[in-house]
């Protein structure tokens, strides 16, 4: 009987415990509640913390690894078929514009010339006398045109074969430097022959890939730098922006030209490219500010000038684990960084500085 007794008096006291606990930790659970919501307990509209924020000045370079490339490269062809007969200059020497590099053997070439240029004057004479004769009407007008055409054959003949003499003579179309040589003295060509290649390294090109996402940023004149693996950095600008993307990668091919007067940046080189985009108006905010509407909308919450709680769609500029900048907001704004979570679009609230909560 006492056993009873003292297991009964024990659930009693277990009861007792349990209603008193419910009442008490219900109490402290709604205190709880009104803290972190901030709920004015006067009034019964919630306290939010805001922070005016002000839009800066943003410019997010765009970072990307390319290679340096020549800005132009041609290989020389024959235009005339011989034997090689001098090189004037070899691989690895500086060329200027239209400098004669080799000659090819002029072989019967001057003789042909000699014997185009006295047919040529010899029709001349023949044309200028029909043309006397036929203003004295002593001669057709038939004959006249027959000189005529005798004359103009010759001029064309005697054009190819000065072409062709001229043609013996290799040169570079443009100021450069010539890569590789396939050819030495004695060696016969034909036109279609391939004998340099040259390449232009002044300027030289810096060729990146930029992304879908960061090419819309890129405008042509934009600054642009670089840096080397040996520690030299260099500038530049952009010179071209592909209008295609690669089907691949879809990436778009961008040129940076960059001066290169003393040769010294050589072609194929891996470097760290920077490009400069335009300076945007953007906010920075940390990213526990954010937020997302019904919709699933990323966006921040801030507080007009009524005391109305507005959602922001927000577009995101560049994050890190610690900030973020973001377009979107009026230049203005009273961000709310504590308690955006527990009020909506349109609610009144009571904003109440923070010291930084949100922000860096």
């Amino acid at each position: 009987m006492k056993s009873s007794k003292y297991i009964a008096a024990g659930i009693s006291a277990v009861a007792l415990f349990w209603i008193l606990s419910g009442i008490f930790f219900s109490g402290s659970e709604g205190n709880d509640k009104e803290s972190v919501l901030g709920t004015d307990p006067t009034t019964k509209v919630v306290e939010v913390r805001v922070r005016d924020i002000t839009a800066q000045s943003y410019a997010n370079d765009i970072v990307v690894t390319g290679r340096t490339n020549a800005s132009r490269t041609v290989q020389i062809k024959a235009k005339a078929k011989g034997q090689i007969q001098a090189l004037l200059k070899e691989k690895g020497v500086r060329v200027e514009e239209h400098e004669v590099i080799a000659r090819i053997e002029l072989s019967d070439r001057e003789a042909k010339v000699i014997e185009a240029k006295q047919r040529f004057a010899q029709r001349q004479i023949e044309y200028d006398a029909a043309k006397s004769l036929e203003g004295k009407g002593f001669n057709s007008k038939v004959t006249l045109a027959k000189s005529l055409a005798d004359l103009e054959t010759a001029r064309a003949v005697l054009t190819k074969v000065v072409i062709d003499q001229e043609n013996t003579k290799i040169k570079v179309p443009f100021k450069g430097l010539i890569y590789d040589q396939m050819i030495e003295v004695g060696d016969y060509v034909s036109v279609g022959d391939t004998m340099f290649t040259v390449v232009d390294m002044d300027p030289i090109e810096l060729v990146v890939f930029v992304s879908e996402r960061d090419i819309s940023s890129i405008r042509l004149g934009h600054n642009a730098s670089a840096e080397f693996y040996n520690g030299d950095t260099v500038t530049g600008k952009v010179s071209y922006i592909a209008p295609v993307a690669y089907q691949a990668t879809r990436t778009f091919r961008v040129e940076i030209s960059t001066p290169n007067p003393g040769y010294s940046i050589k072609d194929g080189l891996t470097a760290k490219v920077r490009i400069a985009v335009e300076e945007k108006k953007a906010h920075k905010i940390s990213p526990s500010v954010l937020s997302l509407n019904d919709v699933g909308q990323i966006g921040v919450k801030i507080v007009d000038a009524q005391n109305k709680v507005q959602f922001i769609p927000i577009t995101i500029l560049s994050d890190t684990s610690d900030y973020m900048w973001i377009l979107g907001l009026p230049e203005n704004v009273k961000l709310i960084t504590v308690g955006q979570d527990f009020v909506s679009h349109g609610q009144t609230v009571r904003p109440v500085a923070s010291d930084g909560d949100g922000l860096l």
